[in-house]
């Protein structure tokens, strides 16, 4: 695929901690995903047992939302699995 060079020039002047917070927010997102696939369920059904609409979870999972560790906790406990691990716990 050809990568368009107006697309290219603005990615080189995002900031290394941007592009390190996009980064970590597609991670999480993959990881939402994976668990999800593994348990045979769709983001409807996420957004359901949170008791969300499925509009906001599918903003969510667009991989730019601003995952709070609040979010972060309650999409674990419904799914009961981890999406995060953090070193020394």
């Amino acid at each position: 695929m050809k990568r368009s060079s107006i697309i290219e020039a603005r990615r080189a002047k995002v900031s290394p901690e941007v592009r390190r917070r996009v980064d970590l927010s597609f991670l999480i997102v993959d990881r939402i995903h994976s668990i999800l696939k593994e348990k045979g369920l769709k983001q409807k059904d996420l957004a359901n047992m949170l008791g969300k609409k499925e509009s906001e979870i599918s903003k969510w999972m667009r991989g730019t939302h601003n995952f709070t560790i609040e979010t972060i906790s309650s999409i674990e406990n419904v799914l009961g699995i981890p999406i995060l691990q953090v070193a020394g716990v």
